[in-house]
């Protein structure tokens, strides 16, 4: 019900582990992968042999993109205050969205039976999709000003709190950046060890590859085109990353598929639906 096909052979099951994290040079297909994601997860369950599913459990999609890149024309398709361009646009959707998962897990704790998950209850998931984690990292941690400390207090808190708390109520995030250094890219190892979906676009030196995966994970010698790399999933491949090729996208016609995945979307109808 959950899961979501990278490959013929390799599927990511977004309940158990939902979280993901694409890491890549400039123009090694990540900004393709994160858009053909978006349109498997908005059309929730998949069909076999087909991009779009059939959207009995449609995944709400938001954005955060401060380059203005690929993700940031999503603001086209999705509904108002979904797609943030700018740092106060991005900190009111984060807010927005971490409102949304504590009215989710208040309402299954008071209204649901013990135990009770929204997994179980066949509810919607909810992600969150941060296109270049690391410019936006910047932006918040440069923060000079007393409302520029507390902006980058409250961004950091809320995402670590989402991090942390969110799969209990299919809240998850989809981070993208070049490299996942601390230093470099603002991605704490707190982050990353919530992360049970990682990706690799593109040739890549070994360090690299040890901050996308860490330092014990086995990587194959390979050599990549533009939409191929290394993958790994929690309880997939437990010892090493595996080659793999990100599926075709037809550009001449790949906005029509995002325009029919995205036509169910909407903030409080799914909130609170239960498919079981």
């Amino acid at each position: 019900m959950y899961e979501i096909n990278i490959t013929k052979s390799i599927k990511w099951n977004i309940a158990a582990h939902i979280s993901g994290l694409i890491t890549g040079a400039r123009g090694s297909g990540k900004s393709f992968l994160l858009l053909y994601l978006v349109v498997m997860l908005a059309t929730l369950p998949q069909n076999e042999d087909s991009l779009l599913g059939s959207s009995i459990i449609p995944t709400q999609i938001f954005a955060v993109d401060l380059k203005n890149s690929d993700i940031a024309r999503l603001d086209k398709l999705l509904p108002a205050n979904r797609v943030a361009h700018t740092k106060d646009e991005a900190l009111k959707v984060l807010e927005h969205f971490v409102d949304l998962m504590e009215e989710r897990l208040t309402f299954i704790q008071k209204e649901k039976s013990f135990g009770a998950t929204a997994r179980s209850l066949g509810m919607p998931a909810y992600y969150l999709i941060v296109d270049e984690w690391s410019a936006t990292s910047a932006i918040f941690n440069d923060a000079i000003t007393k409302k520029e400390k507390e902006q980058k207090f409250k961004w950091f808190n809320l995402f670590h709190r989402l991090m942390m708390t969110g799969r209990q109520g299919l809240f998850g995030v989809i981070i993208a950046t070049q490299q996942a250094t601390v230093i470099n890219s603002g991605l704490s190892t707190a982050i990353k060890e919530e992360v049970g979906f990682k990706a690799h676009m593109g040739n890549a030196t070994s360090e690299s590859y040890k901050l996308t995966f860490g330092n014990d994970l086995k990587i194959p010698n390979e050599y990549f085109n533009v939409g191929e790399g290394m993958l790994w999933l929690e309880g997939f491949n437990y010892d090493w990353a595996v080659p793999f090729a990100a599926p075709y996208i037809d550009t001449d016609n790949f906005w029509d598929i995002l325009q029919k995945a995205l036509v169910n979307q909407d903030d409080t109808k799914y909130l609170r639906l239960c498919t079981k």
